[in-house]
């Protein structure tokens, strides 16, 4: 049985604007975790991180800290973790846990890191040698940052190097110098273009605010000019012109509006960057092209003149371009190579059929070709079902010349995955690679919308076909337990594109025998030489009963651990007894209860603390300062950890605000481990500068932290909802920053942020 799967533990209202008609959806959309729930899936990660300690290849000195805990399609949770060795990050050593949706149950771990880190921590090379390498590596820069010591850890062997971020007008790229000897490792380029073709989708509903293009119900999201502020008007917007810029932002939104909508109802993700945040879109690039910058989207026309021009926002263009912005937030980022950068493509493509499917727009029917509204190219820029068609690769041959073309073997499986390769119904037909199987039947684009989706959620560096049909295989068993039909047409689509097995993939062997386990109580307190009894409930959740034989994993010294019985049924209970010494190390242990099933494995973990160990939980605010106009807001967030004894409810507050600001949580009450939002909002208050304490009052321990807030500009210090005009000099956390072009600065852009609009300064 693989060990991967043993281990567990205990939106202003719509405004009517001009341009299609809004398709209504009936899609059930997937409660998100509890706080319980979610305090486990941690729990368990954790615990995972240190029983899959050497196939993570973790080092002594490796330390993993909480990146993300989201939730998935069909309630799965995706907890991610960072990694540094001796205090540097490690780029490529990120994890990811995967659990069912109680949190209890792991069903996956993965990382792409390849080998156990043992680096010299000692550069040879100087930081500026590493930054001139690195700005050489574009030809027109802007802006190049201080390099930063890293190990790389994304190939076979880990280096120590240094990562500087270059940018340039059709630039953002990191760039990794080996600290050792100079030379470039990788790079990382976050800028990625796309043609598309103009489409108008006629009369439509989309969220804005009343008096400009910013979307109230989706944080982030917002559309205007390439000075980066949002268009201002009122309904109706547009004028329906393909080349009126204001009727461009509709069409801008209204795909990324729907694109947001597919994610949280179809696959279960909370936002683009899956924690339920947004990017802004800018429209009128005097380019025929369509870009993500990595902060934003940018889209401009199709090439043509005179009335054949139009502004490339077809549904399908959008979602491929913010379609870039969930694969470079997911687990692996952006990547680099030919072939992360065709995934990265054609996962843009992905997104886009998965919108338009959404949608269901009878102006713009939902299909599998790319931007093929007449304009550049006089047709399609790709073919999802053939993509030979168009002079793309249908099928996987292990070699990618140029990241546009790499899109082609993933897109040609995708289809198959949905549709099969000879759907019928007017849906078109699709190639078999040689050597694959004679036929594949299609599961739906929505089942191949989770699949794709969960696959994501497992991605790491550098990501290739290889993981993505390992990981899309256990994508498969964990959304459809019991089922082998979805993950059998998994294998087949990839079979068919001519991408074989690999080592160690999972199997499927249909309807198991399967049973839930759990701990009541999950956890106690006993004084050293004293008892405690939790009892084991086990549950049939598939198949038949089946014996269990149950056992506790690594004790403190002088603990013993009995069962009664211990051999019980699925469907059973039993007691368990946990005994100390006097000599038991007194602190917080956690035990293994493993449950040894004929066909089946449950591990469940125990919390068990000996002598009085108090509750208690870390407190901590990031950004500790930010800035206001004084009728605007701004934001951060309190993150919190279990540093002793058990995760308590913890009730969040605030003091000392001044009058006229107030601040909200989201939410108000959180589990030792998790995090809130914090909305600091002014109305009228007085320019300066206030301390607000955030507090946190838990049931056995309270701590606080200090926000400082700057109402105004004093001293120039940037602050969101300012006009800021081309060559302005502002200051953001005692760092200089020049305004490289003008806008209206917005939550979220601060200067560090959005390079393409600052300029570090010394």
């Amino acid at each position: 049985m693989n060990p991967k799967l043993k281990l567990s533990a205990a939106a202003l209202a719509a405004l009517a604007l001009a341009l299609a008609p809004q398709a209504a959806q009936a899609q059930a959309v997937q409660d998100p975790p509890t706080p319980s729930e979610a305090t486990s899936a941690v729990t368990s990660a954790q615990s995972a991180l240190a029983s899959f300690a050497p196939s993570l290849r973790t080092a002594q000195d490796d330390e993993y800290h909480l990146q993300a805990s989201i939730p998935g399609a069909n309630g799965l949770q995706f907890v991610t973790y960072t990694r540094t060795h001796k205090g540097l990050p490690v780029y490529g050593g990120e994890v990811t846990v995967s659990t069912d949706a109680s949190g209890q149950v792991v069903n996956d771990i993965t990382t792409g890191q390849q080998s156990v880190i043992n680096v010299s921590t000692t550069p040879k090379v100087s930081a500026a040698a590493a930054a001139a390498t690195s700005q050489a590596r574009i030809k027109k820069v802007d802006s190049v940052s201080a390099p930063s010591l890293v190990v790389h850890a994304a190939g076979k062997t880990p280096r120590l190097a240094y990562a500087t971020t270059v940018t340039g007008p059709a630039n953002n790229r990191t760039v990794y110098v080996d600290a050792l000897n100079g030379k470039v490792i990788d790079e990382v380029e976050l800028v990625r273009d796309a043609e598309g073709r103009a489409h108008y989708v006629g009369t439509v509903q989309i969220d804005t605010q009343a008096g400009s293009m910013v979307d109230p119900n989706r944080r982030g999201l917002q559309c205007g000019g390439q000075n980066g502020s949002a268009f201002t008007g009122s309904a109706p917007w547009g004028n329906g012109g393909a080349t009126d810029l204001t009727t461009a932002c509709v069409d801008v939104l209204y795909g990324a509006q729907k694109e947001w909508d597919m994610l949280r109802d179809w696959v279960g993700r909370n936002g683009i960057n899956g924690s339920g945040g947004g990017f802004p879109a800018r429209v009128g690039l005097a380019q025929a092209n369509a870009f993500w910058n990595g902060s934003y989207t940018n889209f401009g026309h199709n090439g043509a003149s005179g009335a054949a021009r139009k502004n490339l926002v077809s549904m399908d263009v959008v979602g491929h371009e913010y379609g870039h912005a969930i694969f470079q937030t997911t687990p692996g980022g952006a990547g680099s190579g030919n072939e992360a950068g065709g995934m990265n493509e054609s996962t843009g493509d992905i997104f886009g059929a998965l919108t338009e499917h959404f949608a269901n727009n009878p102006n713009d029917p939902p299909d599998y070709l790319v931007g093929e509204e007449p304009a550049l190219g006089g047709g399609p820029i790709r073919n999802m079902y053939n993509p030979s068609a168009l002079g793309d690769p249908n099928c996987y041959t292990g070699t990618f010349p140029e990241v546009h073309a790499g899109a082609g073997p993933q897109n040609h499986w995708f289809y198959l995955l949905a549709e099969g390769n000879n759907p019928g119904g007017g849906k078109p037909s699709s190639p078999i690679c040689s050597g694959g199987p004679s036929s594949v039947t299609g599961i739906g684009i929505l089942k191949a919308g989770k699949i794709f989706m969960t696959t994501l959620n497992k991605k790491s560096a550098p990501w290739t076909h290889t993981k993505a049909r390992v990981a899309s295989l256990q994508a498969a068993k964990e959304l459809f337990p019991g089922s082998c039909v979805e993950f059998n047409t998994v294998k087949a689509a990839w079979d068919a594109i001519s991408l074989r097995a690999q080592p160690n993939e999972p199997t499927c062997e249909g309807q198991q025998n399967q049973f839930s386990l759990t701990l009541d109580p999950a956890s106690g307190q006993v004084d050293p030489g004293g008892t405690t009894t939790s009892t084991v409930r086990t549950q049939v959740t598939q198949g038949s009963a089946q014996q269990i034989t149950l056992r506790a994993g690594t004790l403190p010294s002088g603990v013993t651990a009995q069962f009664n019985p211990a051999t019980i049924t699925a469907g059973q209970t039993s007691t368990l007894t946990l005994t100390t010494t006097a000599g038991s190390p007194q602190g917080g242990h956690t035990i293994a209860v493993t449950a040894d099933g004929a066909e089946f494995d449950q591990t469940a973990n125990y919390r068990l603390t000996i002598g009085q160990v108090q509750n208690d939980f870390s407190f901590s605010i990031n950004p500790t300062s930010g800035s206001t106009q004084p009728t605007g807001s701004t934001q951060t967030t309190i993150s919190t950890q279990v540093t002793s004894g058990s995760a308590q409810q913890i009730t969040l507050s605030a003091t000392g605000a001044p009058n006229g600001v107030t601040v909200t949580f989201n939410p108000a009450t959180i589990t030792a481990g998790q995090t809130s939002q914090v909305t600091v909002s002014a109305s009228g208050a007085a320019p300066g500068t206030y301390p607000i304490v955030l507090n946190g009052a838990g049931a056995n321990a309270s701590h606080s932290a200090t926000y400082n807030l700057t109402v105004g500009t004093t001293q120039n210090e940037w602050a969101p909802f300012t006009a800021y005009t081309a060559g302005q000099i502002v200051t953001y956390q005692g760092s200089r920053y020049q305004c490289r072009q003008s806008h209206t600065s917005q939550p979220g852009w601060e200067p560090p942020n959005v390079l393409a609009l600052w300029l570090p300064v010394s």
